[in-house]
């Protein structure tokens, strides 16, 4: 479920920019978006099932946080720099 979930997240995210007519690269708080997206992605398989130790999950888990927190910061400010 959780690659379901996340393949539909991106996939979404990719139309969303396809239809408005903002595509990453070409605008920066796009691009930072989606690397953020995909970080997030990555960072939660990690704390979800690929992480070694509890250790490793619990940081990983917190990272994401902190990944999912940075894309919506960079879509509301429209911004990369979120400062």
């Amino acid at each position: 479920l959780p690659h379901l979930v996340d393949t539909l997240l991106l996939g979404s995210a990719l139309a969303m920019a396809f239809l408005s007519g903002q595509y990453p690269f070409a605008q920066d708080w796009l691009t930072a978006k989606l690397c953020g997206l995909l970080l997030y992605i990555l960072l939660g398989t990690v704390a979800l099932k690929r992480g070694k130790t509890k250790a490793i999950r619990g940081m990983a888990f917190v990272l994401a946080l902190l990944a999912y927190v940075y894309v919506i910061a960079a879509a509301l400010s429209r911004s990369p720099w979120l400062l």
